[in-house]
């Protein structure tokens, strides 16, 4: 092991258990010299604690004392009391902690595509369902709760439960709870359903990023047979037909946005494939939506360089960012 990964205590994933960057690590990361700040910085990146952009490094390490400290309260009440309730009505088992085998599988996954391994994350079977087509589902942290995820019981023992697969789930949330601190939705559900094993779902996962955009797309479709049951019982000649209209708008909607904006990010990828970035999809993990149009619009390397040259200076993120991704490449850039 080498030196620098000696100085982070948080790098107890290589013992396989759920943990956190000690407090005193933290702490002292005010003190490096530059150069190894970044370097204890893309190491923290790499486990899946990323800036935020414009983030400094005071806030930054404030942030993360505070989720240390939520996900600490929450270890206590499990091993004192063997349950605990960070939420209100959700309520978890000791028991019910995800093994760490099983979340080896989401692990292998967000390593491959995205370059960070979150183990410490806690992953939870929640100790009663939540409704037979519920999967899975991400808590992001707050002044009180720390950041968690839950998928269902079923997947104690199986792999698979009806259009779910656990290792799918596992990845699909761990990535909702490490892009909290981008604060960018535009993307958000493009790179968990990135993950996705279904085509189907890779392509339109992103369809539906808010409650709005799904009671937008059910509504109309509930209005439509109750209007033809109105129909058949009570109105044969109301006409149906504009609510046929209606009950299409929302999804044509969400559909023309969906194609256009994965079309501006597959432009991003390539545009930074052809520079010479190896794994564009983990950098663009880390952008904004504004970043990400901003790389789709390079049509040239020349144009590139220039964007990098502008921001690779910008913030710590993206001081984080080079050194991961671009740094071997800098001589191109520079």
């Amino acid at each position: 092991m080498n030196e620098t990964m000696e100085t982070i205590p948080a790098s107890n994933a290589e013992k396989n258990k759920m943990t956190f960057p000690e407090k005193e690590y933290l702490e002292n990361l005010t003190n490096l010299p530059e150069e190894k700040l970044i370097q204890e910085l893309s190491l923290l990146d790499s486990q899946g604690l990323l800036l935020a952009p414009g983030e400094e490094l005071e806030s930054f390490t404030r942030r993360l004392l505070r989720e240390k400290e939520n996900i600490d309260k929450l270890n206590r009440e499990l091993s004192e009391y063997s349950e605990a309730e960070p939420l209100i009505g959700l309520k978890l088992k000791k028991d019910g902690e995800i093994p760490e085998e099983i979340m080896e599988e989401g692990f292998a996954e967000t390593e491959k595509h995205y370059a960070f391994k979150a183990s410490w994350v806690p992953g939870f079977f929640p100790a009663s369902g939540l409704g037979i087509l519920w999967g899975g589902c991400s808590i992001s942290s707050t002044e009180d709760t720390p950041t968690l995820f839950i998928i269902r019981s079923s997947f104690r023992k199986k792999e698979k439960y009806f259009i779910y697969s656990r290792k799918e789930l596992i990845s699909h949330e761990l990535c909702h709870a490490v892009r909290v601190p981008i604060g960018d939705m535009t993307y958000e559900e493009h790179f968990a359903y990135a993950l996705s094993s279904s085509a189907l779902r890779r392509y339109t996962g992103n369809c539906f990023k808010s409650e709005k955009d799904a009671i937008f797309f059910l509504l109309p479709l509930f209005l439509l047979l109750l209007v033809q049951f109105m129909r058949i019982s009570y109105l044969p000649l109301l006409p149906a037909w504009p609510f046929w209209i209606l009950a299409f708008i929302w999804p044509a909607f969400l559909i023309f946005i969906n194609i256009r904006e994965r079309k501006q990010y597959f432009k991003a990828e390539k545009a930074l494939k052809k520079l010479g970035v190896e794994n564009p999809a983990a950098l663009l993990f880390r952008c904004n939506t504004g970043e990400i149009l901003a790389f789709a619009k390079c049509k040239t390397n020349e144009e590139m360089e220039k964007l990098f040259a502008g921001i690779k200076t910008k913030d710590l993120r993206w001081k984080v960012i080079f050194h991961k991704f671009v740094q071997e490449k800098e001589k191109t850039v520079s």
